[in-house]
């Protein structure tokens, strides 16, 4: 078999450089830059003797003594510090109870899998808005110490991927999409790494040090989730047995704590370690004045009160914004649904979190296109406890794998616990009805209903996902589109 192209989402990553992986770009880049550029000598050219020639040059960051000008530029950088990092911040969250914490439950340590050997319920907590069509595991890999093998056995799953977020949460697969189902090894390689990699392998280039892995495997039947299992166990991390690089920054892993200096610590932490993304460099830098990444690692203490108060106001006012953005985090199919947009943020930062916020591990739309509503085609709030409703889906999501429609508490974005444990209606419900016009009808109420796929609501607001697996190109360019949901009788 030929070797598969690396997955789409990487290729971007593969041209990424060693200076800007690692926090040490922010110091020696602008030095390095004016070295770099060099004129014949001549009477007529002007070399600009003037340009300093190392980081101590440029000076320290200016604060301004005036304590208003201070607070606004503590505040508005604050802000800013909150919109780039509130997404890393979020996952090292996870991180640090899978990896650093050894009395959470699900603790393993870098370079080892925490399956879920389940689908997903009500009780489901490592994320929020889980789906419950797939086992999940999850793995948090260092490459500070250098590569790390990643195996993958041939499979018949209907559907699989190993969904690798970096550490600000940008998103790549290997998946039945990208690589087939016939399995392969693969070498994770950190930035600015030139080795080369053994004979059968395929070079997976990472963004940054630490990455996260959050594989799903297909699953609904028992014989199903059986076999999943087995795919679970057979996909192999392998760190390497002796260190080929020196390990990174050397500085205790800070527990997540509440506010803006828990914040700002965890982020200091997270760009000494993984460093930036190309073209951010500029943008980071400004933090120094946060006591994010200078001279040493970040301490509240070493900030007067006002100053500590400033940061404060501007992590809050990010936080109010974020939350208050969720709602258009996809484009409107003017059906009451949203297209979801995921997993591509380039610069943008603000969605970036949003999404995170909303709910961790979002992938690319090639991986999993998915709607989302909490309306009916009325523009009124789902509400179980005000009405029933009807999704009638004329022509079924179009996929490559497969497709479901979830139902979530609107309070709580958990899945809701019924009598049935039925927590979404899919292509492959048993016993699913479909009409003699290949249409599928689902009824969304907290009663049973008479006729139709009945998905249990509560008795009060929730909201729906359709999901798509591997969709096809009808649904990515958006000539398929969910109808609206149709309110009906009165609840009781």
């Amino acid at each position: 078999m030929s070797k598969p192209a690396p997955p789409k989402e990487s290729q971007a990553d593969m041209a990424k450089s060693a200076c800007a992986r690692s926090i040490r770009c922010l110091l020696i880049a602008p030095a390095a830059l004016v070295a770099a550029v060099s004129f014949p000598a001549s009477a007529n050219t002007f070399a600009a003797p003037e340009a300093p020639r190392s980081t101590a040059g440029f000076g320290a960051d200016l604060l301004p003594k005036d304590e208003k000008s201070r607070a606004a530029l503590l505040k508005s950088t604050a802000f800013d510090a909150t919109i780039y990092g509130m997404s890393a911040y979020l996952q090292y969250e996870q991180m640090y109870r899978q990896v650093f914490d050894t009395s959470a439950p699900n603790f393993t340590g870098f370079n080892r899998f925490a399956h879920e050997r389940a689908l997903a319920g009500p009780d489901y907590a490592t994320f929020k808005v889980p789906n419950s069509d797939t086992l999940y595991s999850t793995a948090w890999i260092d490459l500070s110490k250098g590569p790390v093998e990643i195996d993958v056995p041939p499979t018949s799953l209907k559907y699989f991927t190993l969904n690798i977020f970096d550490i600000f949460g940008n998103p790549s697969n290997l998946s039945n999409r990208t690589i087939g189902l016939n399995g392969g090894r693969f070498l994770l390689v950190p930035p600015g790494w030139h080795g080369s990699p053994p004979p059968g392998m395929t070079v997976y280039r990472a963004a940054t040090v630490q990455l996260w892995i959050l594989m799903r495997a297909f699953a609904q039947s028992d014989k199903e989730v059986a076999y999943a299992r087995r795919f679970q166990d057979d996909v192999k991390i392998i760190p390497p047995a002796i260190p080929t690089q020196e390990a990174g920054v050397g500085m205790t892993p800070p527990a997540p704590a509440p506010g803006a200096a828990g914040f700002l610590r965890v982020l200091d932490y997270i760009l000494r370690v993984n460093g930036c993304q190309p073209g951010e460099e500029a943008l980071v830098s400004r933090f120094r004045v946060l006591g994010v990444v200078g001279d040493r690692p970040f301490g509240a203490a070493a900030l007067d009160a006002p100053s500590l108060a400033a940061i404060d106001g501007g992590y809050t006012d990010a936080v109010a914004l974020i939350a208050a953005s969720k709602s258009q985090l996809g484009v409107s199919t003017g059906t009451g649904w949203m297209k979801v947009n995921k997993g591509e943020y380039g610069f943008n930062y603000i969605r970036r979190s949003v999404t995170n916020t909303a709910g961790l591990g979002a992938n690319v739309r090639e991986e999993n296109a998915s709607y989302t509503t909490f309306a009916d085609g009325n523009g009124k709030p789902l509400d179980g406890a005000a009405s029933r409703y009807t999704l009638r889906l004329r022509t079924p999501p179009p996929v490559n794998a497969f497709w479901s429609v979830t139902l979530y508490d609107a309070k709580s974005f958990t899945l809701y616990p019924n009598p049935l444990r039925r927590y979404l209606v899919s292509d492959r419900t048993p016993g699913l009805k479909v009409g003699a016009d290949g249409a599928i009808d689902i009824r969304l109420q907290h009663l049973p209903s008479d006729g139709g796929n009945w998905l249990p609501a509560p008795a009060g607001p929730f909201f729906v996902v359709i999901r798509a697996y591997s969709p096809k190109p009808e649904m990515l360019d958006g000539r398929w589109l969910p109808p609206a949901i149709q309110a009906g009788a009165p609840a009781r």
